[in-house]
């Protein structure tokens, strides 16, 4: 797999709490595609993501997508697998054993009644990234606040790399005008 997956990260500084990513991820999973329309058609809205509370700070709980998931490697039946970019339940496969449940590090995978093959079945359902949408994730689309974003571990490399040889040069330009005024 590769160090490029993608996966949604949440600003706690910027979460208000407002549910918003809820009801974008719930709807984006229907088939009308809106709450509205799921309300309308009788479908259920169900988030694969949770905003909660930690001392007073909200935020929404997300999957990590991770390489190596957990999930994927407890999974008796091979209903959790990996993509190229993310985790994901297969309903027809999943025994709602809630195995993944127990071992997410990141609280991200619930179960919940689904309609499969017209019939009602609890599956485990998690983040899928909104593979289907062609505008990528839709809690990251509706937050208000822009306190999600779809990051690529890259990206937070790149940026750590730059925030510490920034620290770097600070110090080093500190330490040459102490040099500086020393020698006066």
């Amino acid at each position: 797999m590769s160090v490029e997956s993608p996966f949604i990260l949440v600003n706690p500084e910027r979460c208000v709490g407002c549910h918003t990513c809820e009801l974008a991820c719930a709807a984006s999973h229907t088939r009308s595609g809106t709450v509205l329309g799921a309300v309308l058609a009788g479908e259920r809205l169900q988030p694969r993501n949770r905003v909660v509370q930690v001392d007073h700070v909200k935020l929404s709980t997300q999957c990590r997508q991770c390489e190596d998931a957990p999930c994927v490697r407890v999974c008796p039946t091979g209903a959790a697998y990996r993509t190229a970019t993310y985790t994901a339940v297969d309903p027809q496969l999943c025994i709602a054993c809630r195995l993944c449940m127990i071992v997410c590090p990141f609280g991200a995978i619930r179960v919940t009644t689904t309609e499969i093959n017209g019939r009602e079945k609890k599956v485990a359902v998690k983040c899928d990234l909104c593979a289907d949408r062609a505008e990528g994730p839709a809690c990251v689309a509706a937050c208000p606040t822009r306190a999600l974003a779809l990051r690529y571990p890259v990206e937070i490399m790149r940026e750590a790399t730059q925030s510490t040889s920034r620290q770097f040069l600070d110090a080093l330009k500190s330490q040459q005008e102490l040099t500086a005024h020393a020698s006066y």
